[in-house]
């Protein structure tokens, strides 16, 4: 098995396996509405960084410790962005349709760009700057059904994961000797700690921990996949299937919770997915090509 083919299988098989954690959180809800979104985001960061820390254990054993000790304080500082990002998340799904959050995540990429001009002074190419026009229009387009209704607090929730998962990927490329499976177990933690401190209470029916249980498991499987695969295959590469979560985590949700997708979903959607993966598409083979020379 080649390298390439090593990050592949591991990114697809992330995405797959993450594709059911949106309706996971909608279940608990309806299963149990005396459970708040804070006491789901407790079970959902502690159980996530349990996760994380068994793998690491795992594999480092005896230097467990000291990899967590290696993230230094930039690791803390991402783990602070994806703990937040783990919070709004949750209220995303619980405030908006489950498309409509996981279509305004899905500019993840573009927020990158965004923040590392911010942060890092990195230009952006004029396709870049192409697609994060017509990206925000497929955004608009998707939250424009919800303007003046209930469901815009949730979609402002997915703007804010998306903009945290900015920061978060920014960072962790300023900081790219940090092993950042260590930092998710981090992330996890801070997510705890603040639901821990906001939620009423903390106990849930044991007919919905099963959900509660089955979101730390993806959670811990599937972002440690996911920050592994770029060391194998480019992290454009990766981007480009990224966008299938979206695809899968709606269809998922239609069947299960039957929750049907807007029209504006669609086609704002449709629009967002497509810009992504054809930039995705056209950054890795300029990437490939600048290998060349």
């Amino acid at each position: 098995m080649t390298t390439h083919l090593k990050g592949l299988l591991m990114t697809v098989f992330a995405v797959i396996i993450l594709s059911p954690d949106s309706v996971l959180i909608r279940l608990v809800e309806d299963a149990s509405p005396e459970v708040d979104s804070w006491t789901v985001l407790f079970w959902r960061g502690l159980l996530y960084a349990v996760g994380v820390s068994l793998l690491v254990f795992i594999k480092y054993r005896s230097k467990t410790i000291k990899e967590f000790q290696n993230i230094g304080k930039g690791g803390l500082l991402i783990g602070f962005f994806s703990g937040i990002s783990t919070g709004t998340f949750v209220f995303a799904i619980v405030y908006t349709s489950i498309a409509n959050a996981l279509v305004i995540i899905s500019t993840g990429p573009i927020m990158i760009a965004i923040v590392s001009w911010f942060l890092l002074k990195e230009k952006s190419s004029l396709i870049t700057w192409a697609s994060m026009i017509i990206v925000f229009i497929g955004i608009y387009i998707v939250m424009s059904g919800n303007f003046g209704g209930d469901k815009l607090v949730g979609d402002l929730f997915a703007l804010a994961t998306a903009v945290m998962m900015g920061f978060t990927f920014t960072l962790t490329r300023k900081y790219k000797t940090i092993n950042m499976v260590p930092v998710n177990a981090i992330g996890g933690v801070i997510a705890a700690f603040i639901a821990f401190i906001m939620a009423n209470k903390i106990a849930v029916p044991i007919e919905v921990f099963k959900y509660v249980l089955a979101m730390g498991t993806i959670l811990s499987i599937s972002f440690s996949l996911i920050t592994i695969a770029p060391r194998y295959m480019p992290a454009a590469e990766v981007g480009m299937i990224m966008p299938l979560e979206t695809v899968l985590g709606t269809l998922i949700a239609w069947y299960v919770i039957n929750e049907e997708p807007t029209a504006n979903a669609l086609i704002g959607g449709s629009i967002v997915i497509v810009t992504l993966f054809l930039h995705s598409w056209y950054s890795s083979n300029l990437a490939r090509k600048i290998e060349k020379i």
